[in-house]
């Protein structure tokens, strides 16, 4: 007798009895639209990653020594393995960007389905659901999966890692030890010592938890970290004992090796706080804004180079009027660090600029200028004024699509315990950093040092993690809020292992702590609730939803504890759930409604909508790049008289010639690498280059070094100016007006003859 592989009733029984199964692709799912969903928006994003991909796929040379040109001059200044995996789905799909954006987007999911796995094998399927979801809804993750930043590669790297430490200490087999220590080396390949930040919880937990005698896991634990080690400086031994004249310069180092860049602009900097500024990372240069020179320079029209810091959270548009940044006592301005007044205007429905903001954390409406995040050290005018403060400038249009790629901008204020609670980052990572606190605080006293479980390592496990994400980003001095996507598995982790027990404890009635549960959730929606109120436009729609659900949750607990009945509980706990996550799932949402003008410096929120506004962008991120007739005449110049053979251009940043490459693919090159502080070219290379006509045109900014750089003194005493009508014409000229679409402030020169028809 034949039977149906699927009966009318067995797909409600599949349903039924792998319900938990159903539930994690419903949370892949929604984890992989938010990563994906309209990834062509954004173009090809960072343009400095875009174009050392281009330059990758071009020879076997570039793509190993990830070569940012395709000239293999210098070298970016990240380590090679997301890149590698990048140019491999650029080899298979073609040059795209959403082809670039894919593997961020595929480990933000993979990472999501990792900590249901890691989660659900020791404390339950419903722990490992709660932390997938948890995992997928912040704001931070959605970010960096949405760029072709390293950092989502890096995270599912790491809780890889995580899985075969587990594995180790629940068999007690080194093997999974072994193996655990590759994972975080092939990490630090992605991101340096960024890799490493899982390590005191490894040998924290494996210290206590092993099943070995205490030697045999000194034993292991040191053959693991010659593992970790062969596999992390793996590459770098083969660059640096590369001589110099057969491989690129490496990127952002001082003296051309990457050990230094290891300890140096990715390591020791980052901690004390100087990277980008203190070695010249500057807004300025072609695609990036163009005019600045110093700390200063002209703002007109519609582009930053803080990746979009200073948008307001909502406005009035109807008000109009404008304001203060928050550090300002005048009311019709106040100064900026030079002493001269600074405006803003916010954007109307017209395209005017009126409008009157409200700034969070505070909520309180300011007039005569606009806040760069609660206005530490930044000041400017969005429509033709100066600004000061972020290294740079902010000139002419949309820079090419990519928002630039030397704004520095503080977006992560002040140094301190409490500084991932300050508006600028508690929306992308920080929702339920209190919720987690209380599910530490719940399994407290669980643990019997004589009876150590898998199930106390891996909790123990999570709790180290969120302290050392909240010790670094709290105290280091240097980073950007997208990598706050490092804090997510620890909140997640814990989440998913403390709610089902604060359920459980208030269930039981066990003690004080059967309290816990409605308590964290009046403190942790306290906080939300502050903080979404913040932002007028979200009080009539968003605001309500919560406190709807966290009035019916409480509700609910209550008539639980006086008459308890099955299914009351559960609706409590999943309406709690619901209103500590629609902000976070909002704030996700923005990620993918509106285009980030700076896809350098990304992040969250609701004043994404206003930035894409005053910004004047369109739905299509290509096609603002499309729009930048400045740039593109020149580049359409060059091409037109390039000589096989020869550089294209030679500038001193990246973000002077990234453009040229992702629309090219020919060498264009940037002697000076990302921050322009790099010896590539030196001067007596560079004049044997043009002996041998291998430099024709190169592109001096106003940051091109200032008037002492050796090269670029070469250049004006040795070259031909270029007079910019023979590249942008009278009429594009015209419309460009004194910005000229970023290329104000920057000359192109010419040595010897080009040879063109």
């Amino acid at each position: 007798m034949k039977t149906k592989l699927f009966s009318t009733g067995s797909i409600p029984s599949f349903f039924r009895n792998y319900r938990h199964l159903t539930a994690l692709a419903a949370i892949a799912v929604l984890s992989f639209s938010l990563n994906f969903y309209a990834i062509s928006k954004l173009g090809y994003c960072n343009a400095y990653y875009a174009a050392a991909i281009k330059s990758m796929t071009q020879s076997f040379h570039n793509f190993f020594f990830v070569a940012f040109d395709p000239a293999g001059v210098v070298s970016v200044d990240k380590p090679p393995l997301a890149l590698w995996i990048q140019a491999v789905f650029v080899l298979i799909f073609g040059y795209h960007g959403w082809a670039m954006l894919l593997p961020q987007a595929l480990a933000g999911t993979g990472s999501c389905i990792m900590m249901y796995v890691l989660t659900a094998k020791h404390f339950g399927r419903k722990a490992g659901l709660i932390s997938a979801l948890v995992f997928a809804l912040t704001p931070a993750v959605v970010v960096a999966s949405r760029n072709n930043t390293m950092d989502m590669q890096l995270i599912f790297f790491l809780l890889v890692a995580a899985w075969f430490f587990f594995r180790s200490i629940e068999t007690g087999k080194w093997r999974y030890l072994f193996a655990c220590a590759v994972f975080v080396g092939l990490g630090f390949n992605i991101k340096m010592l960024q890799a490493y930040m899982i390590l005191p919880g490894v040998v924290i937990v494996y210290l206590i938890f092993a099943k070995e005698k205490f030697l045999k896991r000194i034993i292991a634990g040191l053959i693991s970290l010659v593992i970790m080690a062969a596999i992390s400086f793996a590459w770098m031994a083969a660059v640096d004992l590369t001589p110099a004249a057969d491989r690129p310069y490496v990127g952002s180092s001082t003296n051309n090796t990457v050990w230094e860049l290891i300890i140096g602009h990715n390591g020791l900097e980052r901690l004390v706080g100087s990277g980008g500024g203190a070695r010249g990372l500057t807004g300025g240069g072609m695609n990036g804004g163009g005019a600045a020179e110093g700390n200063s320079g002209t703002s007109s029209g519609q582009s930053s180079a803080n990746g979009g810091n200073f948008a307001p959270p909502d406005q009035d548009s109807a008000n109009g009027g404008s304001f203060t940044p928050p550090d300002q006592d005048s009311a019709n301005g106040g100064p900026l660090p030079d002493g001269s007044a600074a405006t803003y205007s916010a954007p109307t429905g017209d395209g005017s600029l009126s409008g009157t903001f409200r700034l969070p954390g505070d909520g309180q409406t300011r007039s005569g200028g606009r806040s760069f995040n609660d206005g530490e050290g930044f000041g400017g005018t969005v429509a033709g004024g100066q600004m000061r403060g972020f290294g740079g400038t902010v000139a002419g249009s949309q820079m090419r699509g990519f928002g630039g790629m030397g704004g520095g901008g503080n977006d992560i204020g002040t140094a301190g315990p409490l500084r991932l609670f300050s508006s600028s980052l508690f929306g992308q990572a920080s929702w339920l950093i209190v919720l987690a606190l209380f599910c530490i605080l719940v399994k407290t006293g669980k643990f019997d040092p004589k009876k150590p479980t898998v199930r106390q390592a891996v909790f123990l496990f999570w709790i180290i993690w969120l302290v050392t994400m909240y010790g670094f980003f709290s105290f280091a001095g240097f980073w950007h809020r997208y990598y706050l996507c490092m804090f997510a598995p620890g909140i997640a982790g814990l989440v998913g292992i403390g709610v089902p027990e604060l359920v459980r404890t208030f269930r039981d009635k066990r003690g004080w702590k059967q309290f816990l549960l409605p308590l964290c959730l009046i403190v942790t929606f306290a906080i939300e609730i502050r903080y979404v109120w913040s932002y007028e436009a979200l009080r009539n729609w968003l605001a309500p939803i919560m406190i709807a659900a966290g009035a019916a949750s409480l509700l609910l607990m209550l008539l639980h504890y006086v008459k308890p009945k099955r299914l009351i509980l559960p609706a409590s706990a999943a309406l709690m759930l619901f209103s500590l996550l629609a902000a976070p799932f909002y704030w996700s949402l923005t990620v993918v409604m509106y285009v980030e003008q700076n896809s350098t410096l990304p992040y969250a929120g609701p004043e994404l909508a206003s930035t894409a506004e005053i910004h004047g962008m369109t739905p299509n991120q290509e096609v603002l790049t499309a729009a930048d007739s400045g740039t593109a005449a020149l580049e359409n110049y060059l091409v037109e008289h390039y000589r096989e053979g020869s550089y294209l251009v030679v500038a001193q940043r990246a973000n002077d010639v990234a453009q040229f490459i992702v629309d090219t693919g020919l060498p264009a090159v940037a002697y000076g690498g990302f921050l322009g502080s790099d010896n590539a070219i030196t001067l007596d290379e560079l004049k044997e280059l043009v002996s041998q006509g291998r430099v024709t045109y190169f592109l001096i900014t106003s940051q091109s070094g200032g008037s002492n750089s050796g090269l670029a003194s070469y250049v004006r005493q040795n070259a031909t100016l270029i007079d910019s009508r023979e590249y942008l014409g009278t009429s594009t000229q015209s419309a460009a007006g004194s910005s000229q679409n970023g290329i104000s402030g920057s000359s192109l020169y010419l040595f010897g003859s080009t040879g063109a028809s």
